[in-house]
């Protein structure tokens, strides 16, 4: 937060299209186009904001809602889409189009994410020993690529394989810094190219803004010369949420999360486990600490105080290591803050969530639609 002079949202807006918005005939209710636009909802934010290592950035995003099993359908959750496009004075840019989709009765179901960016990241070094005096920023074009289709195996299981593409090139430090005067893997930039292999169980009543359910996914991706990858490496990722409506007559919900990310091999410093961020450990910047394996847990209390507005407070502990078993209790981050939320789409219990988190010497603000997890 230090290093934000100036950090606010304007113009920002949500609206939805609706069906009801347009005066059509029977003849016209047939249409291709109108039913694009009447049977699905959008939510879109411009937004601008100011900072040293960017200049003023300015940028838009836009959400679709829809549903593959048509209207009615129980048995098929709401499916999501969302694009933002960024651009600074300083020629930066960052695109990505991300998507969860289920298709009828939840046979399939496709997750993923492709995007292009050459945009400053904060570094600190590498290891749970970086300091956040280290900081520095440094630019590199990333395109990337992460796709799962999933196949259902069961009442609420999933089994998925996928690929996985990042070409990282062009990196560029701050000077003569942590950055320049360090050695590790993939420091003049890595091409990283692997399959994923996953399994899911998810019982969840709605993926953007879960109230009830069990949600546990475990990933695979492995990587080398054959799949066209620059180094050989493995990664395992497990994520396992929990959700309960603690009252009856409320709306109120208790959440609970544990990740862990793990990796092993000749793994490149942007594939490696980065703690903080909008998702979890929400008190650290992304990255400020980041090594082979990433452990983290969190808890989240959401009070629906009134029919839109609700308040959420949040707290976990995490940690990073270059082995599993050097992550101890006393190496343990805390990681806390709160959070305002706003139901801009009630059929679909869609959110906007502004979070404050607080870390060991760093704080952070969010703002981002639907819930971290």
């Amino acid at each position: 937060m230090k290093k934000i002079l100036l950090f606010i949202f304007i113009l920002t807006f949500y609206f939805q299209s609706q069906a009801t918005d347009f005066q059509v005939s029977t003849r016209q209710s047939k249409s291709k186009t109108l039913r694009f636009f009447s049977e699905n909802k959008y939510l879109i934010a411009p937004f601008t904001f100011y900072m040293p290592e960017t200049n003023w950035v300015v940028g838009a995003g836009v959400k679709r809602f829809f549903n593959a099993g048509g209207e009615g359908d129980s048995l098929t959750r709401v499916s999501n889409t969302a694009v933002f496009l960024q651009y600074s004075l300083n020629n930066q840019i960052m695109f990505e189009h991300n998507y969860q989709v289920f298709t009828n009765k939840e046979k399939y179901y496709f997750v993923g994410y492709y995007g292009y960016s050459r945009f400053p990241v904060l570094f600190y070094g590498i290891g749970s020993e970086a300091k956040s005096m280290n900081e520095e920023a440094i630019t590199y074009e990333l395109l990337r690529f992460d796709n799962l289709s999933y196949r259902k195996i069961g009442k609420q299981s999933f089994a998925g394989l996928g690929w996985r593409y990042f070409n990282m090139y062009n990196v560029i430090g701050a000077g003569n810094g942590v950055f320049e005067n360090s050695s590790f893997v993939g420091k003049n930039g890595s091409k990283v190219s692997g399959l994923n292999i996953s399994y899911q169980y998810d019982t969840r009543d709605n993926v953007l803004t879960t109230s009830t359910g069990i949600y546990a996914q475990i990933i695979y991706s492995f990587h080398n010369q054959l799949t066209g990858s620059s180094h050989t490496f493995q990664r395992w990722q497990v994520d396992l949420r929990k959700f309960y409506r603690p009252f009856q007559h409320r709306q109120d919900v208790l959440a609970f999360q544990a990740y862990s990310y793990l990796t092993s091999g000749n793994v490149p410093f942007n594939e490696l486990g980065l703690l903080g961020g909008d998702m979890i450990m929400r008190g650290y910047y992304v990255g400020s600490l980041r090594d082979k394996n990433l452990l983290a847990i969190q808890a989240e209390y959401r009070w629906q105080a009134f029919k839109r507005w609700g308040l959420v407070g949040f707290a976990g502990f995490g940690s990073v290591n270059s082995a599993v078993k050097e992550i101890s209790m006393n190496k343990l981050l805390p990681s806390y803050g709160g959070g305002l939320r706003f139901k801009i789409n009630r059929k679909e219990n869609v959110n906007i969530r502004i979070d404050y988190g607080f870390g060991n010497g760093q704080q952070n603000l969010y703002f981002f639609i639907a819930e971290a997890f």
